[in-house]
């Protein structure tokens, strides 16, 4: 037989009439599919499912919709769909109709058969491989065992977790580092439990205390305080991939505020003070809205409305349909794929995303399961049933209270309507007259042009009145303040009973806020797997579940309904798989958990990648004290204090950063894996930024509310405004609190690392940049804190130098400066006061350079 033969074969059968892939049949991939693309698939299939119905794939197609089937193959005649295109019925109303050679096409297609060039339906073995038993071995998809501490030989053992530490350093014939000084000790409490620093009085007390109970006095003092919530919230939030914006974020003059995001950041500030036990603190914020009927409810409780606000950790994702433009499927789409993302690299520590087009490259999770676990949130975030991100949210009341509400305020608002006319006609010609004087700046050749621009409503204008209102709107206003100083004396005595009497009635006025909530948006609608993650490529329909590794076999977890008949439960059953205790999933979570602990007290995790506990990330340092941690977690009740009390009572925490045979440990253990001392740690953006604060006396510790806002500066510096402030001093108010965006925050804490918060940050980056140092040489704030910080100093300390010195040391560092450091220090204050000739300038010059000290950066 010929060389040839098999080929020619082949294209005989490829060209044979009657075969599916006859060149003369229409195929729904090249024929049909780019058709329903650009006429059919916004209302079925893509941004919505009108009727039912999804022309996405043939499967799709044939299932019809809430009229039943749209296609009888081999009979277009008798097909519903070819019967509204060929009829002009659909697209419906004033869209484009289909040409009669596209309607013929449609008409073909579903003659010869309703073909395709490949197969629906059915997911292949490599995008639902089975999980073996060999994958399940993995240390981390195991259950976390409770490993007895091993013995060991040094007398520096305060409990099971030195026991751990020990043992692998006793291997390497390494000890601990001496025990850090009571004055470094306070310090590193301080900063690690509340990210503020001590002040002198409690050094001293801690320092002069000769209980042995006094460190652990200390740490319950500070782990009761209010602004540990604070401090641990921070961390939290970079996890949850907080910001106070709701979309991508690119433009720094463009800010697009989620109304009351903020109140999800007081949410978690309560909970961790409240020591919240974990599980149910995942839980709220999965499904919060599961776990009550807020719907029905008369009024709502504290609890309810903690538990509505909780579910803004679902809200996190960047979300950018508020502008119509971007409200498409595929944006939908991707905010959902941006909220599991955030979800299971700050729970599980795993890289599930990587899932979402294939099955994961290194570790067993099948594609299957990542479209199993987008089912969990689609009541939510439903591609077809959307609310735009500026409409996504709940009130604070109820919606009987809600509707009492409005009704009264409609009231008021009929009396306030020709109050405010009269008032606005008599004001009328001297804002023109204003207006009409700003004109004159404007070239003669646009003046009238441009006085149409800002009469013209901003949806009616023209593209050049829209660029001239752009460009000079912000020039030409005239605000209400110059209206009311222009107007004439027997006007003002007009205006002022009519302002009088809108005050009056505005001031009964009712109000309720915003909540940032998630919620089903409607009963649950099929979920699909799409093939290469592709949404036009639904393949077949899911149900909801969770990962496979993770499930332990034959013990499936219920998804059942919760309270309400509104709510699919499918949230609130992943809460409970990932907490449920002895099961591999929560070992997982409890394991991630205490790991990042860890981190925040040693500056490295036990796993040093700590949102990749996969076969990709690096594997625990001590994996026998990780497990003990983990388990001591669950079994004390997921309690998140007396974890990490317990371990701060250690004697590795309490190890000195610097040992005098480093450079000999070193050589063994370059890294500081096994901790033979303590790591020495750069502070956070935020902890500078409001130990500098706390120094120089200004820090205002209010609690909650909504974020200070921010100046954009053309320059491109961002800083503290110091307009529509509540209180002055609310622009000193804690980091916590400063308006939070994903590219664009205060230019002190960006320079310091402060994370951009594309997705989330479950572990901060350190850099060490020529920024920093300019920052802390140049900043205005630092300027202006280094004179208040003088200020604070001088009234404390007197007129004398050296108790100037003494006392700045101590406020700042917590200690007096050494005789070398005091020496220097006064010759400074002498330099500094010939060349500025002011014992104050002087004074304020020295407390900026304590503010440079690598001491007051770091923590030892």
């Amino acid at each position: 037989m010929s060389r040839l033969s098999p080929l020619l074969t082949a294209m005989a059968i490829l060209v044979a009439p009657g075969t599916a892939f006859c060149q003369n049949n229409p195929l729904f991939e090249r024929d049909i599919k780019p058709l329903f693309t650009a006429n059919c698939w916004k209302c079925h299939g893509m941004e919505d499912r009108k009727a039912g119905l999804d022309l996405r794939t043939p499967p799709l197609i044939m299932q019809g919709g809430t009229s039943g089937p749209v296609i009888v193959k081999g009979s277009a005649g008798a097909s519903l769909l070819y019967q509204k295109v060929a009829g002009g019925a659909m697209p419906p109303g004033k869209l484009l109709k289909l040409s009669k050679e596209q309607t013929d096409l449609i008409r073909d297609w579903i003659n010869s058969g309703a073909t395709a060039s490949r197969s629906y339906g059915s997911l292949t073995k490599a995008e639902a491989p089975e999980i073996t038993a060999k994958d399940r071995e993995f240390w981390a998809f195991q259950k976390p065992l409770h490993p007895s501490p091993p013995a060991v030989s040094s007398s520096r053992v305060h409990g099971p977790i030195d026991q751990f530490v020990l043992a692998k350093l006793e291997e390497k014939k390494i000890g601990y580092a001496p025990r850090a000084e009571r004055r470094t000790l306070i310090r590193r409490a301080s900063l690690d439990l509340l990210g503020l620093p001590p002040s002198p009085k409690d050094v001293a007390a801690f320092e002069s205390d000769p209980s042995p109970l006094a460190w652990e006095k200390l740490l319950d003092r500070l782990l009761a305080s209010e602004h540990f919530g604070e401090r641990w919230g921070r961390h939290w939030l970079d996890a949850a991939g907080y910001a106070d914006v709701i979309g991508i974020d690119n433009n720094p003059t463009v800010i697009r505020t989620g109304e009351g995001k903020w109140r999800y950041r007081d949410y978690v500030v309560r909970a961790l003070n409240a020591d919240k036990p974990y599980n149910r603190f995942l839980t709220e914020q999965l499904a919060g809205d599961e776990m009550v009927d807020w719907r029905t409810a008369k009024t709502y409780t504290q609890e309810t409305r903690d538990l509505l606000e909780a579910t803004g950790f679902l809200r996190n994702a960047a979300d950018d349909t508020d502008n119509d433009d971007l409200n498409l499927a595929l944006i939908r789409t991707r905010v959902l794929e941006l909220t599991i993302q955030n979800v299971t690299s700050n729970l599980l520590g795993m890289t599930v995303g990587c899932a979402q087009c294939h099955s994961h490259r290194y570790d067993p999770i099948p594609q299957l399961d990542y479209y199993r676990m987008m089912a969990i949130f689609t009541p939510v975030y439903n591609p077809q049933l959307w609310p735009q991100s500026k409409n996504r949210f709940l009130a604070d009341v109820s919606e009987t209270d809600r509707r009492a509400i409005d009704t009264h305020n409609k009231e008021l608002e009929t009396q306030l309507e020709p109050l405010r006319t009269q008032l606005a006609a008599l004001r009328r010609p001297y804002e023109s007259a204003l207006l009409e004087k700003k004109l004159l700046a404007v070239p003669e050749p646009l003046r009238a042009e441009t006085r149409s621009a800002l009469s013209t409503a901003p949806a009616k204008r023209s593209e050049i009145e829209k660029y001239l209102a752009m460009k000079l709107g912000d020039l030409l206003k005239v605000p209400a303040e110059e209206v009311t100083g222009a107007l004439s004396t027997g006007d003002q005595a007009r205006a002022k009973p009519l302002q009088e009497a809108i005050q009056k009635i505005e001031s009964q006025q009712q109000k309720y806020g915003k909540i940032q909530a998630v919620y089903d948006v409607g009963p649950a609608s099929p979920a699909y797997f799409y093939r290469r993650g592709n949404i036009e490529t639904p393949i077949t329909e899911v149900q909801p579940g969770f990962l496979s590794v993770l499930t332990e076999p034959g013990k499936p977890v219920e998804i059942m309904n919760a309270k309400g008949s509104q709510t699919s439960g499918r949230r609130l059953a992943f809460a409970k798989w990932l907490t449920e205790p002895d099961t591999p999933a929560s070992g997982l979570v409890a394991r991630v958990a205490v790991n990042r602990m860890w981190q925040h007290l040693f500056g490295e995790g036990l796993v040093a990648s700590v949102d990749n506990f996969g076969h990709s990330g690096t594997r625990p340092s001590h994996p026998e004290l990780l497990d003990w941690l983990a388990t001591e977690f669950v079994n004390s009740g997921w309690r998140l204090k007396p974890m990490i009390k317990m371990i701060m009572l250690s004697e590795a925490y309490m190890q000195a950063s610097q040992r005098p045979d480093a450079a000999a440990v070193a050589a063994i253990d370059p890294g500081n894996t096994l901790l033979w001392r303590m790591r020495l740690r750069r502070l956070e953006a935020e902890a500078i930024r409001d130990e500098i604060l706390t120094v120089s006396g200004k820090l205002d510790l209010t609690m909650g509310g909504a974020s200070v806002p921010m100046d954009y500066r053309p320059d491109g510096m961002v800083t503290v405004s110091a307009k529509d402030l509540p209180t002055p001093s609310a622009q000193y108010r804690r980091s916590l609190y400063m308006f939070q965006r994903r590219n664009f925050n205060l230019t002190m804490l960006s320079v310091f690392d402060e994370p951009v918060m594309a997705t989330n940050c479950v572990r901060r980056n350190t850099s060490a940049v020529v920024l920093q140092s300019l920052a802390m040489l140049n900043d205005e704030t630092v300027l202006e804190q280094a004179d208040a910080f003088a200020d604070r100093v001088a009234e404390t300390a007197g007129p004398e130098p050296a108790a100037r010195v003494d006392t700045a040391f101590l406020i700042a560092l917590g200690r007096k400066p050494s005789p070398e450091e005091k020496r220097w220090s006064l010759e400074s204050l002498g330099r500094f006061t010939e060349a500025y000739g002011s014992g104050q300038k002087a004074l304020a010059a020295l407390c900026h350079t304590i503010f440079n000290m690598n001491e007051f950066l770091y923590v030892q």
